[in-house]
């Protein structure tokens, strides 16, 4: 899963990876990763990021 969000909190991603986990579960897929971008509200703060290097990996990965 890919995702990103402007907000940096702890809790940001928490609803949406439980979400996701059950999903996966439910579809009895299996999980192949998430790269949960926080603080990424502008393509250019992303940029600045680690999170585009960690989704490049993710992809390559699968």
């Amino acid at each position: 899963m890919l995702t990103v969000a402007w907000n940096a909190d702890g809790w940001t991603f928490e609803a949406l990876e439980a979400h996701y986990r059950t999903i996966v579960r439910y579809l009895d897929m299996e999980d192949r990763g998430m790269v949960l971008g926080a603080g990424c509200g502008t393509p250019s703060m992303t940029r600045a990021t680690k999170y585009p290097l960690e989704a490049y990996s993710l992809g390559l990965s699968l």
